[in-house]
């Protein structure tokens, strides 16, 4: 005979809305119930024992409950059942007394705070195997002396118990990593060029740089950003950054966000001397080979390099607002950076760009700045375009005509200094190459003679880089 009552269980069915039970149905409920309600309680004891306590608490009822996939209980503590009132709706079934809300209350209740969107924020964990002192990555604290004898009052305001952000933390370099750094800075910045040339050979060869790495890049960044308008402090801070790219034992694509702005400064900068008789031509034709380097370089890694560097370069080479030593920068970028670039980019704009500096070409043009800038940007386009115009179709040219572009080309200030022609392999006399540098590369009827780059095509369409 079962121990719990069948008033019991009509009791508990009205509550569920069950106006009446079939006769005997609560007695055959009664010994089920039973039994798994000594099964709960067997639960909950073994939890109060895991717990090593006396007392049994509806905290270990609620877990025998929940490890048998049952809901848990909803009721009232100890502290929060003093005020709450019970209404009785039938004999010996009582419901708690629930106020009524009106409805305006409702209304202009405040809107609950809207939840943060989820953001992923990204930060380097490990830069050449050192982890960066940062606020996201944790940090080492500090040993706590369980020894000390010292008292802390536990009554007493702790100020420091709120949440604090750390700040950053400065890499620390050891002294003769800063006495390194601050000797080839110096020997950057001075006039000696035994010095200079000790610091570049040290930057090219030391395999010890990679902590020094972004003190260098930033010493890059900084020097472009504040000396653009001195020529031969651009000069050492391009050879600089050269010869760390040369360095096989730096990972220098990490540091490529501040180094690619400071070289595309010195090719497209409005003014970067303040003679303009100095030659910034060949700080611009430097740096614009060293930006090619580097998209050949890390092309395969970042596939958006290249394109955004040429977009960059075609942008100033089509704007007529910016200047021509701009202009002329972008001409020599799109040269380096490959044929390709110049088929795409230059080839379709040159009638209309030369249309474009007809007034400054003009002799009325009192500007001679200005004119010998205009002359630089077109011999570079010019002379190239007549070279793969000739080589391309050799069989309609005369010796004596390849051998007059060949002179032209060699004559003319702002285009020898490219030290880059392509021959005919088989048309082009003995006595044209003479003089030329001995490098060369064979493609079909096409010889390359440079020194520095590479820019036209042979007659099989095939560039030769």
């Amino acid at each position: 005979m079962s121990v719990l009552r069948e008033e019991s269980f009509e009791v508990i069915a009205q509550s569920l809305g069950l106006e009446q039970l079939k006769p005997g149905c609560a007695a055959e409920l009664a010994p089920e119930i039973e039994f798994r309600l000594r099964e709960i309680i067997q639960d909950a004891m073994k939890f109060k024992s895991h717990a090593r306590r006396d007392r049994l608490t509806s905290q270990d009822i609620n877990h025998a409950l929940s490890s048998r996939n049952m809901e848990m209980l909803y009721g009232y503590g100890a502290g929060t059942g003093s005020g709450t009132t019970f209404r009785k709706i039938s004999p010996g079934l009582y419901i708690t007394d629930e106020p009524e809300v009106p409805v305006t209350d409702i209304m202009n209740a405040p809107l609950p705070v809207i939840p943060l969107e989820p953001v992923v924020h990204m930060h380097w964990l490990a830069v050449e195997g050192v982890q960066p002192k940062i606020t996201e990555n944790d940090v080492d604290e500090p040993t706590i002396d369980h020894t000390s004898t010292t008292s802390v009052t536990l009554n007493a305001p702790n100020p420091s118990s709120g949440v604090e952000r750390k700040p950053l933390v400065k890499h620390v370099l050891t002294d003769e990593m800063q006495l390194y750094f601050e000797k080839v800075t110096d020997a950057i910045k001075s006039d000696e060029f035994h010095r200079q040339q000790a610091a570049f050979i040290s930057l090219t060869k030391d395999p010890g740089l990679h902590q020094l790495l972004p003190y260098f890049s930033k010493f890059i960044y900084d020097q472009v950003k504040t000396s653009q308008r001195d020529l031969t402090l651009l000069t050492a801070i391009l050879r600089m950054a050269r010869c760390l790219l040369s360095n096989t034992s730096l990972r220098i694509e990490l540091y490529l966000e501040q180094l690619i702005p400071s070289i595309l400064t010195c090719v497209l900068n409005r003014q970067l001397c303040e003679n303009p008789a100095d030659d910034h031509w060949a700080v611009r034709k430097s740096a614009a080979q060293l930006m090619a380097q580097i998209c050949h370089r890390f092309g395969e890694s970042y596939e958006s390099l290249q394109l955004r560097v040429s977009k960059i370069y075609h942008e100033a080479f089509l704007d007529p607002t910016r200047p021509l030593t701009s202009q002329y920068g972008a001409i020599v970028g799109c040269l380096y950076l490959g044929p390709l670039v110049m088929e795409s980019l230059l080839f379709p704009h040159i009638a209309t760009y030369l249309r474009r500096l007809d007034p400054v070409l003009s002799p009325k043009n009192p500007n001679l700045v200005q004119r010998l800038e205009a002359l630089h940007c077109v011999g570079m386009l010019e002379v190239w375009r007549l070279v793969a115009r000739a080589v391309n179709r050799p069989r309609g040219r005369t010796q004596r005509t390849i051998v007059m572009i060949l002179r032209l080309l060699m004559t003319m200030p702002h285009v020898a200094s490219s030290r880059a022609i392509l021959v005919p392999a088989r048309q082009a006399p003995r006595d044209a190459l003479a003089g030329m540098p001995r490098h060369h590369a064979c493609v079909g009827r096409g010889v390359w003679r440079s020194a520095d780059t590479v820019y036209l095509s042979s007659a099989r369409k095939r560039w030769v880089g």
